[in-house]
């Protein structure tokens, strides 16, 4: 018993030392991530600090996000994050058990322009926006679809938070904390008080580190990883990073 115990903890240490550096591909979204921000954003802030505890040193690779997944599945990266589960992904990689974030989708609109809804229904009529290439969720997609409600798709989020100030549009789906991080950086003062949200999200979903299926040891690594994560948070830095912090302007450079 005490050999395979032996063997075992050797096997544990080669592997740690072999895999001392990991290649994680992603994108601009700030302030969840951002070549621009301090720690690269609060996610890879989060991730960086969870393998520094287990001696794994995490590199980034920014690109966009659609081919940040390309990069992995064509052993151009170990893995990526910040990405819901699917029936198609879940092929190519394996998962974390815990999420590294929670994204929360609501429909902005101005104060001025009062706006209340319960089901899809209701956005009939609606003049809404929306970022090209995004899935907001299975029915708003489907509604789009089926021109069941007008949606005109644009480059980027940004974007959409002008049109809504220019009223060229009636509401915006956006993730929350993206919104109103973009709000405050881009609008003046005398503008930012326009802008609310409904309190109804279009859907919330946990976000989750993915590692490629190719390399058998990254099973071993997001393992690794979801033991770290669970400490961090038992710790309150998770909580401090993604909330405090981030109220307290600390990824600004």
């Amino acid at each position: 018993m005490k050999k395979l115990l032996s063997l075992v903890l050797i096997i544990y240490a080669s592997f740690t030392q072999a895999n001392s550096t990991i290649i994680l591909a992603g994108g601009e979204w700030p302030p969840y991530v951002s070549e621009s921000l301090k720690y690269l954003g609060i996610t890879p802030r989060i991730i960086t600090e969870v393998f520094a505890t287990e001696n794994i040193t995490v590199r980034y690779k920014f690109s966009s996000w659609a081919r940040a997944l390309e990069m992995v599945r064509k052993d151009k990266a170990d893995g990526t994050f910040l990405w819901s589960k699917t029936s198609e992904r879940e092929k190519d990689f394996f998962y974390s058990k815990e999420p590294i974030g929670n994204i929360s989708y609501v429909f902005f609109h101005l104060k001025d322009n009062p706006f209340a809804w319960s089901s899809f229904e209701d956005l009939r009529g609606k003049r809404i926006a929306a970022t090209i290439g995004y899935h907001y969720s299975d029915e708003f997609n489907r509604y789009e679809k089926e021109d069941l409600i007008n949606v005109n798709r644009v480059k980027s989020d940004l974007q959409l938070l002008k049109m809504l100030y220019k009223q060229r549009v009636d509401i915006i789906p956006h993730d929350l904390t993206v919104g109103y991080y973009e709000i405050n950086k881009h609008f003046p003062e005398s503008l930012k008080k326009l802008f609310t949200n409904h309190p109804l999200p279009i859907k919330k979903k946990p976000a989750y580190l993915l590692m490629s299926k190719k390399n058998n040891n990254n099973k071993k690594i997001i393992e690794i990883f979801d033991k770290a994560i669970v400490k961090l948070k038992q710790a309150g830095k998770y909580d401090q990073y993604y909330f405090d912090d981030l109220l307290a302007n600390k990824y600004e450079k």
